[in-house]
């Protein structure tokens, strides 16, 4: 094995053993939703984590749901939001203390946005296309640059912080600084961790050309991403923002997915979830 090779076997066996995440968060992205079973697999994992309980039953009790009386059970919570609610909340939690605890490097607050609006594009494209449960990929996706970055450090940080010609550029030096790209990163934390194939595939490919008009949800989460990079929340610095994705059908009937719109929804989003 040449040193390349060696540094790229050593990264990849810290990722596979470095999980960002809490080990209830992992659990819960790790549950497929299309399961029997997910209900009581998601009431588990909560059951062993009292401070994630305590997100679930603030939110199901916040006034955005307006529910009409006190839920004090983590199975009525987990019911009456809904599974991806629910999984949504806690990755959002998750990747927001790994950003943004402590004197973090600013790298990790551009990496916070983007996939906030990778997210949140996701969600309005899912709901344009019938396709639900794509807030989570859209969060999630980015995760591989998470993990270079809990293994190389400010050195990782400090070079993806540049201006690129694009992404292509971008990934080029992360192969010259740890021998492999995020995207590689994110499948071997995704196959580590046990992650359902959805997640998987979002967080492995989402810089695989997308076919326009698709329905199928990784073209959806990479022309979200495309989305968040044109609307100035890109996933690393780029000289020119990317032009807005052809969508393939008109968004007169989905106002949601102007530029503006969404641009309002994800900065409004932001700020709400940055404190």
């Amino acid at each position: 094995m040449n040193p390349v090779e060696s540094t790229c076997a050593a990264i990849a066996n810290k990722l596979a053993s470095l999980p960002p995440f809490a080990p209830s968060v992992a659990r819960l992205l790790g549950i497929s939703l299309d399961d029997v079973s997910a209900l009581a697999a998601f009431e588990e994992v909560f059951k062993s984590d009292p401070a994630l309980t305590a997100e679930l039953l603030k939110m199901a009790n916040s006034a955005a749901f307006g529910v009409r009386t006190r839920v004090q059970s983590i199975g009525v919570a987990i019911r009456y939001l809904g599974p991806e609610r629910v999984r949504s909340m806690a990755a959002t939690s998750a990747l927001r203390s790994q950003t943004q605890r402590g004197q973090r490097h600013p790298y990790l607050a551009s990496l916070w946005a983007h996939g906030i609006a990778t997210a949140a594009a996701a969600e309005a494209l899912g709901a344009a296309h019938d396709c639900l449960g794509l807030y989570t990929l859209g969060l999630t996706h980015d995760l591989g640059r998470l993990g270079l970055f809990l293994v190389g450090g400010n050195l990782y940080a400090t070079e993806l912080s540049q201006e690129f010609q694009d992404i292509e550029h971008a990934c080029e030096v992360e192969r010259g600084l740890v021998g492999m790209t995020h995207c590689q990163a994110g499948a071997l934390v995704a196959t580590a961790w046990g992650f359902p194939e959805g997640l998987a595939a979002s967080m492995g490919e989402h810089h695989t050309a997308f076919v326009e008009g698709s329905h199928h949800p990784q073209d959806l989460i990479a022309i979200a991403c495309r989305m968040a990079d044109s609307l100035g929340f890109p996933e690393v610095p780029l000289l020119e923002p990317p032009g807005w994705p052809e969508l393939g059908f008109s968004t007169e009937s989905f106002p949601q997915l102007e530029p503006e719109a969404l641009w309002d929804q994800i900065t409004r989003r932001i700020a709400d979830l940055s404190h």
